[in-house]
């Protein structure tokens, strides 16, 4: 694979102009071009819940605003570096070994994204870990010194090595998936993880590894609703791709590659199940995220890398013309970046700065505010951010399907977002119905513990009379 020499030019000029990127050196016209423009929103989020959170009167309200933007930045960003950046031009020229033979291929459409989710979950591993070491080094010789949670027993050591295959995998495979899908069907088939995850808890009962949760109709019904309207979302922009397909075109949206990008997001919503439930069977080991960094990077690397390595799967888009392959594992991708874009290489290396920065922002939420409230403004993100991408036409990897499809999309989210908000709020409710029993079954047994004791010193004086 090789690119002639003007178009290599011209390629090096385009990658390196200000305008090719969202995020390069003048920042008034990173943001407004039309990479930069979908980070407004979760910057400004990002800013606006950093400041209320120096409020005392506002500050939970601008966790959950912190949150979202957060949550937002990084969900937008994944998809931008997966699946819409520009690796290569439309119109560059390549020379590909078609069976033996060299062959000129040009680019009718640009090359875009970086189809390689095992292998970026890895590297995003290992440059969390780089990160933590240099926190860890940096403040060993202050008085914010950091000593990780020591693992006393092989259970511990059983439990950290599990979490961390089952993260990394649930992490790989969503990355996978923004690859060959849209940010927003991805969000919608993650906003189904309360029923994956109750039926998992199910499975671990029948073995006797998790207590058994009472069904719930209401609760139940709710989850279904919102998975049927999930699939129905899903549906129908995988019938839209097909129907608007061009005959002979090169679509990186066709219906191969989304029915491919949903079922890998449908085994990660799995893996993210899994992994709560078995926070419930193995969580005693109670970990916070510069343990998690300092002990579950090196095996979910590990875990990770031979499927980086040898596993073969269809490329989207342009990606087979570059090539000259159908198939490629991610470690073949991540060469040919390295190649053809050392720019996209840097955003692939950042991600794993911006992960390890997230995950802090995701900790420090869930252990300062409940973890029913910390649900529900995930939720709430989802809705939002599915929302904004089909409202705002600067957040949409392609425009929207026409009728009838787009009636059975909006539809969807709708019904979908109304389902899943209200069994959140069942959800604290319950909770909060939970708290104020324990609390009036506390107060009648110190109270009904108090009256023995008067009682016993009434007698003890009654008796002191005679």
């Amino acid at each position: 694979m090789a690119m002639n020499m003007t178009e290599t030019e011209h390629f090096r000029n385009y990658g390196s102009d200000p305008m090719h990127s969202f995020m390069m050196w003048n920042p008034e016209q990173a943001m407004l071009s039309d990479s930069g423009k979908p980070f407004i929103i979760p910057l400004i989020g990002l800013i606006i819940g950093g400041a209320m959170m120096q409020v005392p009167k506002v500050a939970t309200v601008g966790k959950l605003v912190l949150y979202f933007g957060a949550q937002s930045f990084m969900n937008i960003y994944m998809g931008w570096v997966m699946r819409t950046s520009i690796t290569v031009p439309a119109g560059a020229t390549f020379e590909v070994n078609v069976d033996g033979a060299l062959t000129n291929v040009t680019l009718t459409t640009d090359l875009t994204g970086c189809p390689a989710g095992f292998a970026l979950t890895a590297m995003q591993q290992v440059i969390s870990f780089i990160v933590f070491s240099l926190f860890f080094v940096g403040a060993w010789f202050t008085p914010y010194r950091y000593t990780p949670k020591k693992l006393n027993t092989m259970f511990e050591v059983f439990c950290v090595i599990i979490f961390g295959c089952v993260f990394a995998l649930n992490i790989a495979l969503n990355n996978f998936s923004l690859g060959y899908i849209s940010i927003a069907v991805n969000l919608i088939i993650r906003s189904c993880l309360p029923l994956s995850t109750f039926l998992s808890q199910q499975m671990l009962s029948i073995f006797g590894l998790y207590p058994f949760q009472r069904c719930r109709w209401k609760d139940i019904t709710l989850m279904i609703i919102g998975v049927l309207c999930a699939g129905a979302f899903t549906m129908a922009r995988i019938l839209a791709a097909n129907a608007e397909k061009k005959p002979g075109a090169v679509d990186k949206d066709s219906s191969g590659d989304m029915i491919m990008g949903v079922c890998m997001c449908v085994l990660s919503l799995l893996c993210g199940s899994l992994n709560l439930a078995l926070a419930g069977v193995l969580g005693e080991t109670k970990l916070n995220v510069f343990d998690t960094c300092a002990y579950m990077a090196i095996p979910a690397t590990v875990f990770l890398l031979p499927i980086a390595m040898y596993y073969q799967k269809p490329v989207p888009g342009e990606w087979g013309k570059v090539f000259g392959k159908e198939t490629m594992s991610d470690y073949e991708i991540l060469m040919g970046v390295w190649d053809l874009n050392k720019h996209t290489m840097m955003w692939l290396g950042l991600s794993g700065v911006f992960s390890f920065i997230y995950n802090i922002i995701q900790f420090s939420i869930v252990h300062t505010l409940s973890p029913s409230a910390t649900a529900f403004g995930g939720n709430f993100n989802k809705a939002a951010l599915i929302c904004l991408t089909m409202l705002l036409p600067f957040l949409r990897v392609h425009a929207l399907p026409g009728a009838p499809y787009i009636y059975v999309i909006w539809s969807a989210v709708f019904i979908n977002i109304a389902a899943f908000s209200y069994y959140s709020y069942l959800q604290i409710q319950a909770k909060q119905e939970e708290a104020m029993k324990s609390k009036l079954q506390e107060y009648n047994e110190s109270g009904s513990q108090s009256d023995s004791e008067d009682e016993t010193e009434e007698s003890e004086e009654s008796s002191g009379k005679y």
